[in-house]
């Protein structure tokens, strides 16, 4: 019997990597399991970041492709999981899984339908290139659209009558040479080598007239194989992506300065209705991440679910002798989906102004590179300067898991200022660094929002607010009463093993037993 997984992000070896190789840990025990992906990833790296044994856990490596192309090797296994976020393809293993983090929204309506179709209409229209294959963020900036990439890069660009000139400015990510080539139409036509001190280099190319074909397709790649190390990163960024032509100017207009998450929607399309549905119909089960994800399954798709909330090796972490401070920790990024650092340090600060003495905020994550992600976290340096606000950035994990213990209240913020039900995805899907935070003995005062409120109790382990007034005032009475504190911090430490390993080994067994396996 033999288990199959794919997950096209593997190389990150975030949250959704750690879920995933959990379960590929979990059934390596019995079955052979094979895990595959396309960038190579040490599997010790990934053992070690991941706190995971994967001695007997197989990494496959194959070239890149689309989606759909992956279905062939579906039947190579009796069970097949397909754990990679927003890609559909049908399977045709025996017994399958599909792992979902959060899905996307389908057009069941009919308004949702017809702005489908303008959408498509506009692409094509102002000329907009698809980005089929290599984009991992895309962001809104002041003048252009950013984003965050990982090579082989593949586009997609119209053809037209008469030809036209691309231009483009593109920068390193990593340490590594970037000898790059492009390849238009399947034929090597430059080569360029990207300054070494991350600098960005302006590129232009004359794009052939085309009469036959619907598109261009442009490759960005290296010239050879480079052994990237695992570092969870783009390889380049990709900024002032422009077609010169009146179209395209057009668009880039009303799309990328003016209107700017129309603009980011209309790079963001999904493949179809009908595909999408045929694609997730094939899979025996549908596992979401929390209940906050399932229920916007059932809604989006119609489709029932069971639940898998990931892992959290809580054993890592304790309590130590608490602090008068607060801590929140998350990636440091611009865009609508932050984790809303602005949004604590500006609370915090009045917290401060109205006369509270003697406690810090500390917020901690890891940076991201790019112009838009630089400027946000220089501003939150800047509104927290001259107030008692400690910044952590990349910090080893042992020095982050003593934040935690040395922490006695812990913030969350994301999703605060969005619209749960136009935009959910904004929100936070399950909440790993809460559950840390509860088995480090820090007391959660989190947004009551998203896949928060399945893991804190009001009142109980902790507190939930919707309003940054409630963030201020419960966060006081946990400040002005240590016996309320402490209760409840006993009470955060024994709930979080709720989501230790060995609950999600017997919830994983037990969804097992439901296909069959």
């Amino acid at each position: 019997m033999k288990v199959g997984m794919y997950n096209r992000w593997l190389a990150t070896l975030g949250g959704g990597e750690k879920l995933s190789l959990s379960i590929a840990e979990y059934l390596s025990q019995q079955y052979p399991v094979t895990v595959i992906s396309h960038k190579p990833v040490d599997k010790d790296l990934a053992s070690n970041r991941l706190s995971l044994d994967l001695s007997n856990v197989e990494f496959e490596f194959i070239p890149e492709r689309l989606a759909p192309e992956m279905t062939p090797i579906t039947s190579d296994y009796d069970l097949f999981i397909n754990a990679s976020f927003l890609d559909f393809f049908p399977c045709l293993a025996p017994k399958s899984v599909y792992l979902v983090y959060f899905p996307t929204p389908v057009d069941y309506e009919p308004v949702m339908k017809s702005r489908r179709i303008m959408k498509s209409m506009l692409r094509r229209l102002m000329m907009v290139p698809s980005f089929t294959s290599g984009v991992v963020s895309i962001e809104a900036g002041p003048l252009s659209q950013y984003r965050g990439v990982e090579l082989p890069l593949k586009i997609d660009l119209p053809a037209m009558r008469r030809g036209y000139v691309l231009q483009f400015d593109i920068a390193s990510q990593d340490d590594l040479e970037n000898e790059l080539e492009i390849v238009l139409n399947d034929q090597v036509i430059d080569q360029l080598a990207l300054p070494i001190d991350k600098s960005f280099l302006h590129y232009e190319l004359a794009v052939p007239e085309k009469t036959v074909e619907r598109y261009h397709e442009l490759v960005i790649q290296r010239e050879q194989e480079s052994g990237k190390p695992v570092i969870g990163k783009p390889d380049v960024a990709l900024i002032n992506f422009i077609i010169r032509h009146p179209r395209y100017r057009m668009y880039q207009l009303f799309f990328e300065r003016i209107f700017k998450g129309w603009g980011l929607r209309m790079h963001n399309l999904p493949s179809g209705v009908f595909s999408i549905l045929n694609a997730v119909d094939t899979y025996d089960a549908i596992w979401g991440i929390s209940e906050f994800s399932s229920h916007w399954i059932r809604e989006y798709w119609h489709q029932p679910c069971e639940i898998l909330t990931p892992p959290v090796n809580v054993e890592d972490f304790k309590p130590l002798a608490k602090k008068n401070q607060i801590l929140s920790v998350g990636r440091f990024f611009a865009g609508s989906h932050n984790k809303k650092h602005l949004v604590m340090v500006n609370t915090f600060k009045k917290l401060v102004d109205e006369g509270l003495k003697g406690w810090e905020l500390h917020l901690a994550g890891g940076t991201t590179p790019g112009l838009e992600h630089d400027q946000y976290l220089h501003k939150v340096n800047a509104e927290a300067t001259g107030y008692p606000i400690k910044i952590h950035l990349d910090i080893p994990f042992q020095e982050l898991v003593k934040l935690y213990g040395e922490s006695a209240i812990y913030w969350h913020a994301s999703g605060y200022g969005e619209d749960d039900r136009k935009d959910p995805i904004k929100f936070e899907h399950f909440g790993i660094t809460t559950v840390e935070a509860m088995a480090s003995g820090c007391v959660p005062v989190v947004i009551g929002k998203g896949g928060q409120p399945e893991i804190v109790h009001h009142g109980i382990d902790g507190y939930l607010w919707l309003t940054t007034s409630e963030l201020k005032s419960l966060t006081l009475n946990l400040i002005h009463d240590p016996k309320l504190r402490e209760m409840m911090s006993m009470r955060t430490q024994i709930e979080s093993h709720l989501y230790g390993k060995e609950h999600f080994q017997e919830k994983l067994h037990e969804l097992m037993q439901k296909i069959g396996f």
